[in-house]
C-alpha cells in the first residue's frame, strides 16, 4: 500500500487539492501495480507564516487550469469560429499538424472546423513531466482523434488522426 504525502502552504481550494491527490494516485498507478483503493494520498498544510524559502515567507501560487477544460474551451471556440478566444488559449510557440503531416496553424484549424461540424465525445488527460497531453475523440464527417499538448494552461501543440 503506497502512501504519498506532500506539504502545501495553506490557501489552495478543495478542488485544487482533490486534483492534486488524484494526480498523485495516477502517478503511482503508472509506475506500480497498486490497486487504486490501496493508494493513500495525504496533504499536509502549513500556514504561510510557518513556511519560508530563502528566509522569505511565501503564499500559495495559483493553480493551473484543468488541461482538458482548456482544450474543450479551445475546441468550442474553434467550432464557433471565435479566433480571438481560441488564440487566447494558445502559447506563443503553438504548432499544429494536419492529417497530412503538414503545419496548419490556427487558421488551418478554423478553416477545417468551418467545413466540418464536429462533435466531441470525450477529452482525456495523460500527464508528462512538464506538460499534459489531452486526447480528444470526436465525430465529424468521420471519426477523429486529436492530441493537444498543454503547458502552464496554454496549448502548445496539436495533431489530428482520422477524419476527412
Amino acid at each position: 500500500m503506497p502512501v504519498v504525502e506532500t506539504t502545501l502552504i495553506e490557501g489552495y481550494d478543495a478542488e485544487t487539492k482533490a486534483r492534486l491527490m488524484t494526480g498523485m494516485a495516477r502517478v503511482v498507478r503508472s509506475v506500480m501495480a497498486a490497486p487504486a483503493e490501496g493508494i493513500v494520498t495525504i496533504i499536509r498544510e502549513v500556514a504561510p507564516s510557518s513556511y519560508a524559502r530563502g528566509g522569505v515567507s511565501r503564499v500559495p501560487g495559483p493553480p493551473l487550469p484543468v488541461a482538458a477544460e482548456v482544450v474543450a474551451t479551445f475546441a468550442a471556440a474553434v467550432g464557433a469560429q471565435d479566433r480571438d478566444k481560441a488564440a487566447a488559449l494558445l502559447a506563443g510557440e503553438f504548432s499544429a499538424t494536419g492529417r497530412d503531416g503538414q503545419a496548419i496553424g490556427l487558421d488551418g484549424l478554423l478553416e477545417t472546423a468551418a467545413a466540418d461540424e464536429r462533435t466531441y465525445l470525450r477529452f482525456e488527460e495523460a500527464l508528462a513531466d512538464q506538460t499534459v497531453a489531452v486526447f480528444a475523440e470526436g465525430r465529424g464527417r468521420s471519426p477523429f482523434i486529436e492530441r493537444y499538448v498543454v503547458f502552464n494552461g496554454r496549448i502548445t501543440g496539436y495533431a489530428v488522426w482520422g477524419g476527412d
